[in-house]
């Protein structure tokens, strides 16, 4: 079974800065999430991406 271990949040203004984010997060193997924190474009960080590191049970 595969856990997750956070390593860090970055935020994103827009759908395509997250899309890139995503990409280069997957790309070096990371594990993410994305939560949308406003619906409003005045908002700086309108999403907010968690970036996790696969981690086997076992290696705890």
């Amino acid at each position: 079974m595969i856990n997750k271990q956070p390593v860090k949040s970055v935020k994103a203004e827009s759908v395509k800065e997250v899309c890139e984010r995503m990409q280069e997060a997957y790309n070096l193997g990371f594990m993410v999430e994305v939560y949308q924190l406003s619906e409003s474009d005045a908002t700086y960080g309108l999403f907010m991406i968690d970036l996790f590191m696969p981690v086997e049970e076992d290696a705890e």
